[in-house]
């Protein structure tokens, strides 16, 4: 361990870009894996992804300000477990409608109408005389909100752990876990404006970020099958043209979803959810599973990619968790030494 360590003094972005993409099958599935797992619990606590959205900005400028608080104290404790403290002692930072329009490009009456629902049940708070609105944690909510967030840390720690694998780091899941709880906020405020960034180009390309779950949904078993049928950790550019129409070998329909099960696993109502697979076959992600009743990821390229699946559209998303995970393995390079 302490030779890995000598021999990687600092994590590049770059680095890790690049393992993402030679290693597309084996580390994206576990990168799908824990988006999918944070954004369903976003989906249930706030009914809709874009409402959990707005409640990010909010959350990810608050982290700040109890970053902030060691301009001031140095050992100032910002941890998971005095988080609650924090939350309720700085002073919670005040965004406007516009700064949320700007920060999601969720349309301005859409924000507004989503804000004035989270004032009323008690989310926000508002302050009419700057038009201002701040984060609000009820404190009825607080052990469900230390619930949901020990369990997002957990998956997030063990696709941490899985990849630093891939650098020789080999760090094991609990000592992940640790570390992030230990400088919760730091990790924090980074996390959301990685899922800000993630979602924003998502909310510009399809306007309709509750597709991201199901979208999810359907690629992790096709990087799942695709891993089982090919040669282990097949890369981002070889993946483009394995899952492509010419290539029999692999046939998508062996990994079809079903509106009943992205129903079970996202929460969204099943009706819901066949309206939205019909959405996603109209845009050219999905095709209808021939001879089931399911869906499966469209092995045509060029409909495939035009406005979902576009390389640069996954390239974005590499490269903006890339520059995340650098923060995280040089902070726990730091931190093992």
């Amino acid at each position: 361990m302490q030779q890995s360590l000598k021999k990687i003094q600092e994590v590049q972005p770059g680095e890790l870009s690049h393992l993402l993409k030679s290693h597309y099958t084996d580390l994206m599935a576990v990168f799908y894996e824990m988006q999918s797992e944070f954004l369903t619990g976003i989906y249930k606590r706030y009914n809709g992804i874009q409402t959990a959205n707005i409640i990010l900005c909010f959350a990810k400028n608050t982290h700040l300000e109890i970053i902030r608080q060691r301009e001031k104290n140095l050992n100032f404790d910002i941890s998971l477990d005095k988080f609650w403290d924090n939350f309720t002692k700085v002073t919670r930072p005040l965004e406007k409608i516009s700064d949320i329009v700007n920060y999601t490009k969720i349309p301005k009456e859409t924000v507004r109408r989503k804000i004035k629902n989270l004032v009323n049940e008690g989310s926000l708070l508002s302050y009419k005389n700057t038009k201002g609105y701040a984060w609000n944690i009820m404190a009825k909510e607080k052990d469900h909100y230390f619930k949901i967030v020990s369990q997002e840390i957990k998956f997030l720690a063990k696709f941490i752990s899985k990849f630093s694998y891939a650098l020789n780091l080999n760090l094991e899941t609990k000592v992940v876990e640790k570390e992030i709880r230990s400088q919760f906020s730091f990790y924090w405020f980074h996390f959301l404006s990685c899922q800000l960034d993630f979602l924003k180009i998502y909310q510009l390309k399809i306007k309709d970020t509750d597709l991201l779950l199901i979208i999810l949904q359907a690629l992790i078993p096709v990087l799942q099958y695709v891993d089982k049928k090919s040669v282990k950790n097949t890369n981002l550019e070889d993946l483009f043209q394995i899952i492509g129409k010419t290539n029999e070998k692999y046939d998508l329909c062996n990994a079809s979803i079903t509106a009943t099960a992205v129903s079970e696993i996202t929460a969204i109502p099943r009706a819901t959810c066949i309206r939205k697979l019909e959405k996603l076959v109209l845009l050219g992600f999905l095709n209808r599973a021939t001879g089931k009743k399911g869906y499966c990821v469209n092995q045509d390229i060029n409909g495939r990619t035009k406005n979902i699946l576009s390389k640069d559209n996954v390239n974005f998303t590499i490269e903006i968790f890339s520059q995340y995970l650098a923060i995280i393995f040089n902070s726990l390079i730091f931190y093992k030494k």
